[in-house]
């Protein structure tokens, strides 16, 4: 202990957990050390540059490769204050090996961080903070939501709120997110998935350059590093801090900790679930990464994750007796390495997250060849062992305002000369490169866009929309926007008629794919008779009904969902036609049963939307208004026009 501190005593600690943690009659600090020379755990008074205490880690606080301290109030101390509350109001920690400190990677608290991009050690350098606040969760709980009913929300933290058009007041904070929480109940949305959210540095370090002042010559105090990209989505930044929520991202109105707890309970209140993108760097500890989502699940009750499984072995989230029943987003399953050492599939824990719906999607959208049978394959894809989850954009490409508005990539503004971001995009700006004025080429676009979100919201599998899509948000065909902290990635909130009509047409595609449960089923699609009810679960046309057409120009793609699979063979039946083709064609209807006959709900050309069929019932037929008629009706015909997509319902 340094000399003349007369407030703390210390002991020996209990084995696990890592980090900081309250235990009777004091608190613990316990860190993982290879052994190594001489160790410390260093207590600083917040805003002082030498500590106050100073504990050597010896052998008696050493179980294996950890070293468990704990830290008590001295008897006859004079402060009145409990010894959590003395730790978390006036005091940061640090250890030291061998001469050189670092911040504890177990820290659920991060300090000199607190402002976004700015980096002033000189006046606060990064240490572990402490906050042992107990939190009421007011009897929260995990929802739970299937994934078959959930509509996933991709956003960024700060880009969300930060434009001066959203109007709330804690703007680019988790607090911010809270008062968005209206809208996105009114949009429909019950999932979220927050880009990373932990404590990452968004200003580089080894590359930072201070401009000096000319008179001085020394750095000035405070500034902002403007010479240094800001890594603005946090993937493969220095110094993580994978257990500590983002300080930065704090309205500071308490601890970090604290904040992000009240924003998990207010987004379970609403019936939203919350997801954690984390990106772990290579070379992480495997342990250190398993403990990192369990205090995620444990500590903030997040919902599931979305992980990079080529750092973070998959099989040891399914096999973790806490995380196996979360849900985890990865970009494929290994089921069969999985059932090896029986680990079952998880329905409803496991998803997969990968670029192959979204990549074909687009081909098809744009009207390419060959891309039929796998639009339709794609379209329906879904699992008994996992789920799946869609998207056609997401955090890395073009929004889908660029995506039909731009035929290549313009990162000009990322400073690599346009070298970086993907060169596969398959966009069509549908006749004109950027922005117009021109009313046919708007027009297009819009229904460009309208046939994105009915081919994500009419297939099968989880659909996940980028926040901004539905307000028609761009970033000028910036398809690579990492390092731009600017208005090219905040969401700029401005209801113009083109923002107005693209988030109500979204709004009301929600609603349509939670009135058809043939659109979101839990099982896996069979293309079979397996009710032995004279129609497959699934049957894919072409403009010829039973006849698909996946010949190589073929553009043309109709798929029929049998409502007698869902919903206690009640379900209404939805034929969903896809005419990607750029001139008018004609379909066969295929018949139904019994005289049951179909009605257009939605047709993407001309932006009709039927509400009254969502409130239609499927009756049963009696035997007397069968007796005495055909079992089915003469096909009837319905011509689609270019590029556009026909729902029609069962009535």
């Amino acid at each position: 202990m340094v000399k003349g501190n007369r407030l703390f005593e210390y002991r020996t600690g209990n084995a696990l957990p890592f980090g900081v943690t309250k235990v009777p009659g004091g608190v613990q600090f316990a860190v993982y050390l290879p052994k190594r020379g001489s160790m410390f755990l260093k207590l600083y008074k917040k805003g002082k540059k030498t500590p106050d205490c100073q504990i050597a880690l010896t052998e008696k606080f050493r179980m294996g490769g950890g070293y468990f301290v704990v830290v008590c109030k001295a008897e006859g101390a004079e402060d009145s204050r409990s010894i959590e509350e003395i730790l978390s109001e006036d005091y940061e920690y640090m250890y030291e090996a061998d001469g050189k400190e670092f911040v504890d990677p177990y820290a659920d608290y991060v300090t000199g961080r607190d402002n976004w991009g700015r980096r002033v050690p000189q006046t606060h350098p990064v240490r572990g903070g402490i906050c042992l606040e107990e939190f009421d969760w007011k009897e929260d709980m995990p929802l739970r939501i299937p994934y078959s009913d959930l509509i996933l929300y991709q956003l960024h933290v700060r880009g969300y709120t930060k434009h001066v058009s959203s109007k709330v007041k804690h703007k680019g904070t988790f607090r911010g997110l809270m008062e968005k929480i209206p809208y996105m109940k009114e949009l429909g949305i019950n999932g979220i998935v927050l880009l990373p959210s932990y404590e990452f540095c968004e200003v580089a370090t080894d590359r930072a350059e201070v401009r000096l002042d000319k008179n001085s010559g020394s750095a000035r105090t405070g500034q902002q590093i403007t010479d240094q990209k800001v890594n603005y989505w946090g993937y493969g930044a220095e110094e993580n801090f994978y257990f500590a929520p983002k300080a930065a991202y704090c309205s500071q109105q308490s601890y970090p900790s604290v904040e992000f707890k009240e924003m998990v309970r207010s987004f379970h209140s609403n019936g939203i679930e919350v997801f954690l993108d984390i990106y772990f760097a290579p070379g992480t500890n495997i342990f250190l990464m398993t403990d990192c989502l369990r205090s995620w699940v444990l500590k903030y009750h997040i919902d599931g994750f979305r992980i990079n499984q080529e750092v973070m072995p998959l099989i040891n989230v399914a096999s973790d007796p806490i995380l196996s029943d979360v849900k985890v987003l990865a970009a494929y399953w290994d089921m069969d390495l999985l059932r090896n050492v029986g680990i079952p599939g998880k329905k409803n824990g496991m998803g997969e997250y990968n670029e192959g719906f979204m990549n074909d999607a687009r081909r098809f959208l744009k009207g390419d060849e060959g891309m039929v049978e796998r639009a339709a394959r794609y379209f329906s894809r879904n699992f008994d062992t996992h789920s799946v989850v869609n998207f056609i954009t997401h955090v890395n490409g073009f929004t889908l305002m660029d995506l039909v508005s731009y035929d290549v990539k313009h990162n000009q503004g990322n400073g690599e000369m346009n070298r970086d971001g993907t060169e596969y995009n398959y966009s069509w700006n549908c006749g004109v490169e950027g922005k117009t004025r021109k009313k046919s080429i708007m027009d297009r676009r819009m229904v460009q866009i309208r046939n994105a979100f009915l081919m994500l919201l009419t297939s099968q599998g989880t659909p996940m929309i980028l926040a901004g899509d539905e307000l028609g948000n761009s970033q000028f065909g910036n398809n690579n926007a990492y390092c731009q902290d600017n208005a090219v990635t905040w969401i700029n909130w401005n209801m113009t008629k083109a923002a107005s009509e693209i988030y109500e047409f979204v709004k009301k595609m929600i609603v349509m794919r939670r009135s058809f449960p043939v659109l979101h089923q839990e099982r896996k699609i069979r293309m079979a008779d397996t009710l032995s009810c004279g129609m497959p679960d699934l049957s894919v046309h072409g403009v010829q009904a039973w006849r698909p057409d996946y010949t190589n120009y073929s553009r043309m793609l109709g798929m029929l969902y049998y409502g007698e699979y869902v919903e206690e063979r009640k379900g209404r039946s939805v034929y969903v036609i896809f005419n990607m083709y750029w001139e008018a064609k004609s379909f066969d209807l295929p018949n139904l049963p019994y005289g049951r006959t179909w009605r257009v709900m939605i047709d993407s050309y001309a932006n009709t939307f039927d509400e009254t069929l969502l409130k239609s019932k499927k009756k049963p037929v009696s035997k007397r208004s069968r007796k005495g008629k055909k079992q089915t009706e003469l096909q009837k015909k319905t011509v689609v026009p270019p590029r556009s997509i026909v729902v029609f319902v069962e009535e």
